[in-house]
Order: C-alpha cells, then structure tokens, then sequence
C-alpha cells in the first residue's frame, strides 16, 4: 500500500523531530502542543500503518525495537527509565556477563548485548509467553547473538506459577506479576501458568551486572539466586523493589550490598537509604563503592 521511499521518509521525519525537540529543551516548550501532536501521530502511524521499527540511541550506538507491548511508547516518545538507562550504558563494558529479570521486550537485553559485544554474555528471562515472543523478535532484530532468552519465572522455587495481570492496569504488560499456585484461590481467565526456576539452579558462575524488575517478586527471586550471589563478589544490581523492602534490604544487608542512586548529571552514583529510595527510584547496589570505573 505504501512505497518504500515514502515509508522512509515518514520514519526519517519523525526520528528528525524526535532528535532536534530534545537538542532544543526551550523551543520544545514553546511548541510543545505541536510537538506532542507530532509524537503522537508519528506513533500512531508506525505502529498501526508501517509497522515498523523505531530506534533508541545508547551511547554510540543505536538499538532497534518493534513498536508492540505497553514500554515502547513511552520509549519512542524519550522518557521512559532514562535514568536508569544512562546508568547502564555507563556501567556496561565489552565481555561482561549480564543476567536481565524481567526482560519484558528486552530493552535492557539489547542493551546489555551489544554494550557487552561479542565476547559478552546475557541471559534474559520472561515468563509470559506473549512478551516472551515480542522479547525474541526484537533480539532477532538486533542480532543478539550472545543472548540466552528463557521462557522463565526467577523465584525461590523450581516448578510453576501463576503469572497475573495488574487488576489496576489489566492491559499494561510491563506490570504482570507471579503469585504461588499453592496460595491462589482460583485462576482467573487472563492468567497463565508459567515456569519457574531459582537463578541458582542455572550454575551461571560470576556475574557483573543483575538488573531485576519482577514487580514484587524480588525477595524470592534474591533468596533463589543466594549462591549465584556469593559466586559473584563484584556484581552490580540495579532493581525496582515494590514489594517486601525492608525483607529485601535485610537481606541485600546481609551479603554486603550498599545501596546507592545513580546522578546522571554528575555521572557518579551517591549513597542512600534503601527503604527511601526505593518508593520512587530504581536503586543500584554493589558490595563495594565504584571508583573510576566510569
């Protein structure tokens, strides 16, 4: 229905636009009606007319993402976890080895593949079977060649569990969360029964970097992942806690682990209290401060 040349057009268009409102934060906010229009009907017109991809600078490189599943608009249109992600493409060298819980489309697993590169490795792991399938296109996308996806749950156990959408936000898939099979009262039509498996069981051996965001699954993802943990001694944790935070600092506190938010504009990360920082922010732990390393 639409050539080639005017497909390309419109995408080089929006990304042109998308580029130059962040360049010039004050004329954005003179025009940021007409902007916001732009945002929006260039979303519209990819995702529902080309069907096409849209792309993410991180750092000096350029990633590629299918625009499906609840996080990519809001990462076409520049703010999401910007933070966060400034963090990691910091943090991330060449031949790390990466564990993504809760990878979703997989963002942060195409990040963290091609940061790492070839001598790198990622195991990313998803549970639902619809953002696990949307997690492979988009590594097929990019070529992850150094990715390991896994249909799986992160948990304290091996075996199953029910994965169960947000009742608040029932069609926003980035915020799914697993429940015990032994604690549920009944299945409800829009649940699924999926795997789950301790990060333990995987025999990963060290680790340099662990971002988790399992919506309230992160004290038995932890307690599942405890040797995994003792086997890395310098490994970085970036993790969204919403469940359970004084359990998980208690924990956390027991293998050594420092909390600390990232300053991305004084590009260094700043001591602070866990149960505090984590009701707003994704928060950073390392058992030892990180000096120089950015």
């Amino acid at each position: 229905m639409y050539s080639r040349n005017f497909e390309s057009i419109m995408i080089n268009f929006h990304a042109n636009i998308r580029s130059w409102a962040r360049k010039n934060p004050r004329l954005k906010s003179i025009l940021n009606i007409p902007y916001e229009w732009i945002l929006h009907t260039g979303w519209w017109f990819r995702s529902r007319v080309l069907h096409s991809p849209f792309e993410l600078d991180i750092g000096r490189h350029r990633i590629k993402l299918w625009p499906i599943g609840s996080i990519a608009r809001p990462l076409y249109y520049g703010g999401f976890e910007l933070s966060d992600r400034k963090f990691v493409m910091a943090y991330l060298k060449s031949g790390m080895r990466v564990v993504d819980a809760g990878a979703n489309i997989g963002l942060y697993t195409v990040m963290a593949s091609i940061l790492t590169g070839p001598t790198g490795q990622v195991y990313a792991f998803e549970p639902g079977i619809k953002t696990f399938n949307r997690l492979q296109r988009n590594l097929r996308l990019n070529d992850c060649q150094n990715v390991i996806p896994n249909n799986v749950a992160l948990s304290n156990t091996c075996g199953e569990m029910i994965l169960r959408v947000d009742p608040k936000h029932p069609t926003f898939d980035a915020h799914c969360f697993v429940d015990s099979l032994d604690d549920a009262k009944e299945i409800n039509p829009t649940d699924e029964i999926v795997k789950c498996k301790t990060l333990d069981n995987y025999n990963l051996g060290p680790l340099d970097f662990i971002k988790i965001d399992v919506e309230g699954g992160e004290l038995a993802l932890l307690q599942g992942a405890l040797q995994t943990l003792k086997n890395s001694p310098d490994v970085t944790i970036l993790l969204e806690c919403t469940n359970n935070r004084k359990q998980v600092r208690d924990f956390l506190e027991r293998q050594g682990f420092l909390s600390y938010l990232w300053d991305d504009k004084e590009y260094t990360l700043r001591s602070t209290l866990f149960e505090e920082a984590t009701v707003t922010s994704n928060i950073v732990l390392r058992r030892q401060p990180l000096n120089n390393i950015f």
